[in-house]
């Protein structure tokens, strides 16, 4: 879209301003401008219409300016406006979070819908979240991202393969699109954890960092691809989810790997069905797949490396495991300056991650040369506006 087009500047414009808001949370007219080297005519006229349209929400601040004078009227984001839904999709659970306007966790569930189809699961899940919504939020509906495990076309929202599931070529977008009037967004549930931290973490912004999500198979060994410990990779570059030419960025095979193999390395298949509750075969994986990561820290220059999920519960746990089978990787954190992050607690970050993932992108200035499949900020709040009348 060309630089000089009206409605490219507009909406660049009005994201720059939200997003200015979003980060800070509360934030005054004059530091905005200050901020975002705008003209305060640019930044008056664009907050009216944020104020007229409901998206934003002005009051004074509480504290008096050091110099005297009147206080400030400092301006947030009106979390009236509009929710986002979050839904992570996996064989064996789901987990649902309902994000407010400005990012907080409104509501989540998680739970088990037993041996259906994909299709199926959309519907029910779909079912459990529209209850939720009306018993908790009753906002309008912004959104409705989705986080699945395989290599996805985030642009359309087809899922190119997913082993997982064992489907390929199919539209999720368009399938929802089919029962639902609503924005939808489908990425990879790694991508949607880096999506997460790439909020979370501010410093991101602009830096580099690479997301493991780890998590068990306990009720799924019947597929050796599902057998064991499965982990997906997120790679942030210049603060921007990376998905590669063919979206198979993060796809991980360790260095054990063979051709043919079902499994993401080349271990016993005895051996990997142990990890779960043997503390040696656990290490073994974990040697396996974490000396893989030594090369591409210190090519990457990664700023952080974030671990999420069970298998990286415990953090003493693991630092002692690197040092007993991969202090290498060690070396490697030094040298390329990384610095190891925890958060396994947070086993919603895959849906929270596929909500926060519309939000980033909402409050964000699209490169031109990169696809934007964002409504423009009249589209949305006129989407809003119609499902309260």
């Amino acid at each position: 879209m060309p630089i000089n087009n009206n409605i490219f500047q507009k909406n660049a414009n009005t994201a720059l301003v939200t997003e200015a808001i979003w980060l800070k949370g509360e934030v005054s007219r004059v530091d905005i401008s200050r901020s975002l080297h705008l003209y305060r005519s640019t930044v008056t006229n664009i907050i009216s219409f944020l104020l007229e349209s409901g998206v934003v929400l002005e009051g004074e601040t509480s504290k008096s300016p050091s110099q005297g004078g009147r206080k400030p009227i400092l301006l947030s984001l009106n979390d009236s406006f509009g929710c986002v839904m979050g839904i992570d999709i996996q064989p064996s659970h789901y987990r649902i979070a309902i994000l407010s306007f400005s990012g907080k966790t409104l509501c989540e569930e998680k739970g088990s819908l037993g041996d259906i189809s994909l299709e199926d699961m959309i519907w029910n899940i779909l079912d459990i979240a529209f209850s939720m919504h009306r018993e908790c939020v009753k906002t309008p509906v912004l959104a409705i991202c989705f986080s699945i495990p395989g290599v996805i076309n985030n642009e359309t929202g087809e899922i190119i393969y997913s082993n997982p599931f064992k489907i390929e070529k199919f539209n999720l977008k368009n399938y929802v699109k089919s029962k639902y009037d609503y924005p939808i967004y489908v990425d990879n549930d790694a991508n949607c954890a880096a999506w997460w931290d790439l909020v979370k973490y501010e410093e991101h912004k602009e830096e580099n960092a690479i997301v493991l999500v780890g998590d068990y198979h306990e009720d799924t060994n019947v597929s050796n691809d599902r057998i064991g410990i499965g982990l997906g990779i997120g790679i942030v570059i210049n603060g921007k989810v990376y998905h590669g030419s063919h979206y198979k960025a993060g796809e991980f095979c360790s260095v054990s790997w063979y051709k043919g193999n079902e499994t993401q390395n080349g271990l016993p298949l005895e051996l990997l069905k142990r990890t779960i509750d043997d503390e040696e075969a656990y290490k073994k994986w974990f040697a396996d797949t974490m000396i893989s990561f030594v090369p591409m820290l210190s090519m990457m220059d990664f700023k952080s490396m974030i671990l999420h999920g069970k298998p990286f519960s415990n953090k003493e746990k693991i630092l002692q495991t690197i040092k007993e089978v991969t202090p290498t990787l060690f070396d490697a954190l030094e040298f390329a300056g990384t610095k190891l992050v925890f958060d396994y607690e947070n086993d919603m970050v895959g849906a929270k991650g596929a909500a926060m993932m519309f939000l980033a992108k909402l409050f964000s200035v699209p490169e031109l040369n990169e696809k934007n499949d964002i409504p423009t900020w009249d589209e949305l709040i006129l989407f809003a506006k119609r499902q309260v009348q």
